[in-house]
């Protein structure tokens, strides 16, 4: 990507979102101490982490820092709102299929302050009946806690998940530890992924991505999952589930590889709800971001890495 390329696709970009609707979004003095308004973004900051979300798009998650480093995919195009940042969308994806829902996956959310939190809102999908939020608040010293609320505001019953699809770079590795069910891969080819020391591990490798995509989707247990790359780890802390609750045909914890080589997505989902018109489903996330200790940048040994992991989440 050339410096003119870039550049030119930032100011697109500022262009874009800031000439969304800025009705949607309250002053920001309302704002928690944690919170400031850059142009376009909301910047979340705990200590050296750095979050940052798009109101006017989604709410999604644009980056995620420790110290200037971006663990995830950046912008890139916003006509592809498929290739970059973390998102949420409800689960099964059968229930809509593709692509994801505009108004939900990355049309402007209306934001709010409740508490100690900053909320963002979308409208109303009218076809599935979902209403999406996105509370966004600190979790204890080292965390960024994100809490999704599925709202079903249609006339009928609802069985839906929550389902977190975050976007990383195309190198790196991804683990957790695997539950009770064999890793399957849906439709798609499937990953070669290790079963090593109680953990499933994926290591990303150009060389073995044939031309298609490729999944794992297999249970979790521990309730995490860590991506590793260029000596930094990323957890994702979410309440772990039996297989059983999971909604049919999916799993709790997915990896996703694109045929292009252009990113991986890091999945995890709650348990399903059975939603009365009116009711919605709760479920928190916490991120955390860590510079991994010399040693284990330079040999990410799975056992090593997993207990640090537990270490980290005791923190």
């Amino acid at each position: 990507m050339t410096k003119r390329f870039y550049l030119t696709t930032l100011l697109l970009i500022s262009v874009m979102l800031l000439g969304c609707d800025q009705s949607n979004q309250e002053p920001s003095s309302i704002l928690p101490s944690f919170v400031q308004q850059q142009s376009a973004s909301l910047v979340i900051t705990q200590g050296p982490l750095q979050m940052e979300i798009l109101p006017n798009f989604a709410g999604r998650v644009s980056a995620f820092k420790l110290a200037d480093h971006n663990v995830l995919v950046p912008i890139r195009d916003l006509n592809k709102p498929q290739h970059w940042g973390s998102v949420l969308w409800s689960s099964p994806q059968s229930e809509w299929v593709w692509p994801p829902i505009d108004v939900l996956d990355n049309h402007p959310y209306a934001l709010s302050v409740s508490e100690n939190s900053v909320v963002l809102t979308s409208d109303l999908d009218p076809n599935s009946g979902y209403q999406f939020s996105k509370s966004y608040s600190l979790s204890g010293q080292h965390g960024i806690a994100i809490t999704y609320r599925i709202f079903n505001r249609s006339t009928k019953h609802k069985r839906v998940g929550a389902l977190e699809v975050t976007r990383l770079p195309a190198e790196g590795d991804v683990f957790f530890p695997h539950g009770e069910t064999d890793p399957t891969s849906g439709i798609f080819y499937p990953l070669d992924v290790k079963q090593m020391d109680g953990l499933s591990w994926y290591h990303y490798d150009e060389a073995k991505i044939r031309n298609d995509h490729h999944k794992l989707m297999e249970d979790g247990k521990e309730g995490w999952v860590a991506y590793s790359n260029k000596g930094y780890l990323l957890v994702k802390e979410f309440t772990d589930n039996p297989p059983d609750v999971i909604v049919d045909g999916e799993r709790e914890v997915e990896i996703f590889a694109h045929v292009n080589h252009t990113f991986i997505e890091m999945k995890q989902q709650s348990a399903a709800a059975d939603l009365a018109p009116g009711e919605h489903l709760e479920w928190t996330v916490i991120w955390r971001l860590v510079k991994l200790p010399p040693d284990l940048a330079q040999n990410a040994e799975p056992r090593l890495m997993a207990d640090f992991v537990r270490e980290l989440l005791q923190q």
